[in-house]
């Protein structure tokens, strides 16, 4: 099973990259992600009005994370602009797939079966031992779309220096909603 989750999701392909990003220090880590990227977004949710409903996969984008004078940034992907990438150290988010409900409306409604791996999967598909955790980066800010202002995080798991997944979140401010898709960044 979660082999055939990682190969829809694309990851099968980089897990034989020798060097996982268990317990390696941010320091270690920061010139590695330096580069290009190319950014899936994969399927999501909108939720609005008291109301969650399945959104379809997103458009494929490429991204550049280059060095800054405080760490990393990141530019172009689905933001236009440049936003600080930090790194989590203090604290750890959780990925958690949203309920069956959603997951069966959107292979009705879009013909995907939409496959979301967890942040305790990602772990060991990368080799974690105990008390290791796969390096979290977090991005934010606020862009002009054409429906109006979003306010957005990405917040991604690093699994080696080809591969990082996670979620991103956008509150679209216009009309008091929230939309949340799987991100999947590799090159």
């Amino acid at each position: 099973m979660i082999r055939n989750v990682l190969a829809a999701i694309g990851l099968i392909v980089h897990l034989s990259t020798p060097a996982a990003a268990c317990g390696i220090s941010s320091e270690e880590l920061k010139i590695s992600l330096i580069g290009d990227w190319q950014v899936s977004n994969g399927f999501g949710t909108l939720s609005f009005n008291g109301r969650t409903m399945p959104l379809p996969s997103g458009n494929s984008t490429s991204a550049k994370i280059v060095p800054t004078e405080n760490g990393l940034a990141v530019t172009g992907g689905a933001a236009p602009g440049t936003y600080d990438m930090d790194f989590i150290e203090d604290a750890r988010f959780v990925l958690d797939a949203p309920s069956q409900t959603i997951l069966d409306q959107g292979e009705a409604w879009f013909g995907e079966h939409p496959e979301i791996i967890t942040d305790e999967e990602l772990a060991i598909v990368a080799g974690c031992g105990t008390g290791q955790m796969l390096p979290q980066l977090q991005v934010s800010g606020t862009f002009e779309d054409a429906e109006g202002q979003v306010d957005f995080e990405v917040y991604l798991f690093v699994l080696d220096q080809a591969t990082m997944y996670g979620i991103m979140s956008g509150n679209l401010l216009s009309m008091g909603g929230t939309a949340k898709r799987v991100t999947r960044w590799t090159r």
